[in-house]
């Protein structure tokens, strides 16, 4: 959706708010119950890198009406265009934080949803760089990423889906790499 830059800066305002709310209100039992919500917020921001590819491939390019407005993010990628954060919030709490407390505990869902939001963070942080390139130093600390994902952009939809990371892509077979990219333009 086209939600304007109030709309998409405030996302970032917004997750980083409940980041810092869910370290503070965490839990303070013993050392173990620290290193179990620490594993927890690992496990949770590795775990984002597998559900933004996942996304991207499946959601962003195969459902409908998700992908048109996806196909408008590729035809004006500088456009502010994502999902409000009414949308992710409730999509976030419902699929993610209220599954995994159910099935384990409260400190571990903490963590797991903390390590979530790291990951929607540094997506949404990547994303920006790489077509804003701005702010300039992490635009160039990001190069690499920046090429992997105008790659994707060029051949609207045929692979590199993840963004923070080329990972998934590699264990997917969808990494559209820079020779193979090189072969289409001069086929």
């Amino acid at each position: 959706m086209l939600i304007g830059r109030t709309g998409y800066c405030a996302d970032f305002i917004i997750y980083a708010v409940l980041l810092f709310a869910l370290v503070a209100f965490t839990p303070r039992g013993s050392q173990s119950d620290r290193l179990i919500w620490l594993g927890a917020a690992i496990a949770g921001t590795g775990s984002w890198t597998l559900v933004e590819y996942l996304m991207h491939r499946f959601v962003f390019h195969r459902m409908p009406l998700i992908a048109d407005l996806h196909h408008a993010h590729h035809a004006a990628p500088r456009a502010y265009l994502a999902t409000p954060t009414w949308l992710t919030l409730p999509i976030l709490g419902g699929l993610f934080f209220l599954p995994i407390w159910r099935l384990f505990t409260l400190n571990i869902a903490f963590g797991a949803l903390s390590g979530l939001i790291i990951g929607w963070l540094w997506y949404g942080i990547v994303h920006h760089v790489i077509h804003h390139r701005r702010p300039r130093r992490l635009a160039i600390a990001l190069k690499a990423a920046s090429h992997r994902h105008l790659r994707h952009h060029f051949a609207y939809g045929s692979g590199n889906f993840g963004v923070t990371t080329p990972m998934w892509d590699h264990v997917f077979g969808t990494n559209i790499s820079s020779r193979e990219r090189a072969k289409d333009i001069a086929l």
